[in-house]
């Protein structure tokens, strides 16, 4: 009877040893599942739990095949009339952890983004925290902007619940192709600061329109692109290549030197955009398709290995062949100098330098100088500095580089805001970013650097 008793025992103690066990892996891998896919997250609205994530369109995507891209369908094209090709909308992506950067960003852009051929800037943030922006960017204040603006909530596009990942932030950046009215759109986050003079015709190539490129859709323009060696995030392309099941070294050599496109700033064109999202509607579903983008082998995540939507964005330009024909870069052509979307940029904590910031503001005096030249002498239009090697158009000042971005605002705003402030009808603009400074940085600081 004892030895029976004592049987039972050691059986519970070993069965309730084992269910910890158990739960205590369940619970590191709710964690782990809870917190990867997160290297630069700013869309916050719940956690991200795999099972229950949810994401949906809010604008069917409807896709028709293309008898000459078999497995590739494209988007059905809009009754509505867009713009002429030659046009440009740009995209800020951003939400509250990020209005901080904001006053940077815009103002830079203010200094440096001419209006003509821009459709227009479309600030893309979470519902909760577009109200925020509305006392600087809608209503009356809006008609101080130099070009038009608006702020869109993301549920305007995309309806998501238990996921606020970058995965989240990288969908928006394709699906968003869905609503702009221009062929090619330019994606910015708030961490990117203008340097240089923008202007629509200098990111927008006007090609030779032969009548069998017409006949093909092929549009009137080409984009710029931001060269970058495969080698640079060389474990980003495997799993973007699982995702829209392609065969290694077909559509796009694996050659880690190969010559590919790089990160945000970007400019993508709306048909290859929503030709990617048709692919992976195709391969999985229109009601899946997308929770699969959210929860793709989140386990690969913290060893740097996801998809990422230029890398989708390229695979699929490359195996449509559609790339050469909506894209060029600037060495390509016999224009001189080449122009660059970003150069010298802080990505990592170790980038911010006494070098790299003496660097910065040089950058910075030098295109501001450029550009009063050309307010100066053509109300603003482009004039081609041909003294300069290269034109770098953005620096990124990395969110993720753990760098204060303060230092970055106190850096660079001062520059920005005295090049305003010798602008004509420019009273009310300064007041407003000023107050969005106030707002967002807490700093009423202006008048100079320290």
């Amino acid at each position: 009877m004892n030895r029976r008793l004592l049987d039972n025992i050691t059986f519970r103690q070993r069965f309730f040893h084992r269910s910890n066990y158990t739960t205590y892996i369940i619970i590191i891998v709710i964690v782990f599942l809870t917190l990867v896919g997160e290297p630069k997250f700013i869309f916050q609205s719940h956690l991200h739990i795999p099972w229950l994530t949810d994401v949906k369109h809010v604008q069917p995507l409807q896709c028709i095949s293309d008898k000459n891209q078999p497995g590739w369908p494209r988007a059905m094209e809009s009754s509505e009339k867009s713009p002429l090709d030659g046009h440009l909308t740009l995209i800020i992506v951003s939400a509250k952890s990020d209005f901080k950067r904001l006053p940077l960003t815009l103002t830079s852009l203010v200094c440096h983004l001419d209006y003509r051929q821009l459709n227009q800037v479309i600030l893309l943030v979470p519902r909760q925290h577009a109200t925020l922006l509305e006392p600087f960017l809608a209503g009356e204040a809006s008609r101080h902007w130099p070009w038009p603006i608006s702020i869109m909530p993301d549920d305007n596009i995309l309806q998501h619940t238990h996921t606020h990942s970058y995965r989240l932030q990288m969908m928006f950046k394709l699906v968003i192709a869905q609503v702009i009215k221009t062929e090619y759109y330019m994606i910015l986050d708030s961490d990117c600061i203008a340097l240089s003079p923008i202007h629509v015709t200098q990111l927008l190539w006007q090609q030779n329109m032969s009548s069998s490129k017409v006949s093909h859709g092929i549009p009137s323009h080409q984009a710029l692109y931001q060269l970058e060696e495969r080698s640079d995030h060389a474990e980003w392309w495997p799993e973007s290549e699982q995702l829209l099941q392609i065969e290694p070294n077909t559509c796009v050599t694996n050659n880690p030197s190969t010559k590919s496109i790089g990160v945000t700033p970007a400019i993508l064109s709306k048909s290859i955009a929503l030709m990617t999202l048709c692919r992976l509607q195709k391969l999985y579903g229109d009601r899946s398709f997308l929770n699969i983008l959210a929860n793709w082998a989140l386990w690969r995540t913290p060893f740097g290995r996801m998809w990422t939507e230029y890398t989708l964005y390229y695979l699929t330009a490359r195996c449509t062949d559609t790339f050469n024909s909506h894209h060029f870069h600037r060495a390509n052509t016999s224009s001189v100098p080449p122009i660059n979307l970003y150069g010298p940029s802080v990505w990592w904590a170790t980038d911010w330098t006494s070098f790299l910031r003496y660097q910065l503001l040089d950058s910075a005096k030098a295109g501001l100088q450029w550009r009063q030249k050309e307010i100066d002498n053509g109300d603003g239009a482009s004039i081609i500095d041909s003294s300069v090697k290269a034109i770098n158009l953005f620096t990124v000042l990395q969110s993720r580089a753990t760098v204060n971005q303060a230092l970055f605002h106190t850096l660079l705003y001062p520059l920005f805001i005295d090049h305003l402030a010798h602008r004509k009808n420019s009273q009310k603009l300064l007041e407003i970013l000023n107050r969005m400074t106030t707002q967002f940085t807490g700093n009423s600081n202006t008048d100079g650097i320290h």
